[in-house]
């Protein structure tokens, strides 16, 4: 199981979350690695990662240049040795716990498990009534220019199998906040089987989002997606498996 956690100037709250991925994953019979990627951080983030892994042999730093969310997370997957890989946020908005729910899932042959803040049974706490449209007005958008059959594209706890991180996390090329519709994208076109799972959201308010930049960006992104397929960057979209 490896986990990749991207990090951006996460330095006042990246030990917090990488204490409790820890706790929840040494209870578990099965190996595990954290990942985290520092995604060019500008505070001390990657030398509290590197310092604090010295002791944990199971978690490890990549560093790589500014470049966004996505391409940290790319990294992370295509680096990972795990047979599930899961992405989550730095500020752990949703409770690791909740890895359990979408490995249950992944075990009947699931290729991606998505955590969702809009699928029926789904939580959301003390989340600003902008951030829901921001949200709300971006999946519109998504379900018009890419993908369709998805409430929430955007939360960032999502669940791979190896092979299918490996298929498609190679192909990406969107490198911040608008990577997630791109892999759906590719998902879906690939014919993979993708389950949107509820789980309880929990707005954090140091959150790295920013209401009018990102919006644009992801938009921008979604874009950039038909345009990547129409020339070819992602080649022949067929399945890759039995």
């Amino acid at each position: 199981m490896s986990v990749i956690i991207p990090a951006f100037n996460e330095a006042t709250r990246i030990i917090p979350t990488l204490e409790k991925v820890v706790e929840h994953l040494s209870a578990k019979p099965y190996e595990w690695e954290v990942i985290v990627v520092d995604d060019g951080s500008t505070d001390a983030t990657a030398q509290i990662v590197d310092d604090w892994s010295n002791s944990q042999p199971s978690v490890r730093l990549e560093k790589a240049e500014h470049r966004g969310k996505g391409w940290a997370v790319r990294r992370g997957m295509l680096s990972a040795t795990g047979a599930h890989r899961l992405m989550c946020d730095a500020d752990l908005a949703v409770p690791i716990h909740w890895l359990d729910r979408l490995l249950e899932h992944m075990d009947p042959g699931c290729h991606i498990v998505i955590g969702s803040r809009e699928a029926a049974g789904a939580k959301r706490f003390d989340e600003p009534r902008y951030r829901h449209l921001m949200g709300r007005v971006f999946n519109w958008v998504i379900k018009i220019v890419a993908v369709r059959g998805f409430q929430d594209t955007q939360c960032g706890f999502k669940c791979f199998d190896g092979h299918t991180a490996n298929e498609l996390f190679s192909l990406q090329r969107n490198p911040g906040m608008g990577f997630d519709g791109e892999i759906l994208y590719l998902a879906t076109k690939k014919g993979l089987k993708i389950l949107e799972m509820p789980v309880e959201w929990y707005h954090q308010p140091e959150s790295k989002v920013r209401p009018g930049v990102d919006s644009l960006i992801m938009i921008k992104e979604t874009l950039n997606i038909r345009w990547n397929h129409f020339r070819g960057f992602y080649g022949r979209l067929t399945r890759e498996r039995d």
